[in-house]
């Protein structure tokens, strides 16, 4: 059985599009679904860029302001959700957050709003599938 489910969330269409299909599965009003949004610096930290604090309260504001609408979206349809901000490598951030709380699944957009590192490098949704422990669904926008 599916007790909790993370959504990783970062506000792309395609991350939209996750939580759109997660709503016609059954576990959808029955599991806990933990939306998760990670911060990631750890590209400008390793060239010593320093980060404002300035800059790191608005976007920290704005990601807040992404998860309250995408829970608030998710309860609207039924659904039992919390929203959980992270910082880190997007992938490891979301990896350790499922181990701590013993996920049961992962449910991510095909595409986000990456960088150029994670064309590079692979995307968040490729390093989930690869080294997660537990079924990772990676749900593709429809084209219309």
């Amino acid at each position: 059985m599916i007790n909790k489910i993370i959504i990783g969330y970062d506000g792309s269409e395609h991350a939209k599009a996750a939580i759109e299909f997660l709503k016609t599965l059954e576990e959808f009003k029955k599991a806990e679904l933990h939306v998760v949004t990670v911060v990631d610096f750890t590209q400008l930290y390793s060239y010593g860029v320093d980060i404002p604090q300035s800059v790191y309260e608005s976007i920290k504001k704005h990601n807040e302001e992404m998860l309250k609408n995408a829970v608030n979206e998710i309860k609207a349809a039924g659904g039992n959700s919390i929203g959980v901000m992270l910082e880190g490598s997007p992938a490891d951030a979301i990896l350790e957050y499922a181990q701590k709380i013993n996920a049961d699944m992962i449910v991510v957009g095909s595409r986000g709003l990456s960088t150029f590192r994670g064309l590079l490098l692979g995307s968040v949704s490729a390093k989930l599938v690869r080294e997660s422990k537990i079924p990772v669904l990676v749900v593709k926008k429809q084209q219309k």
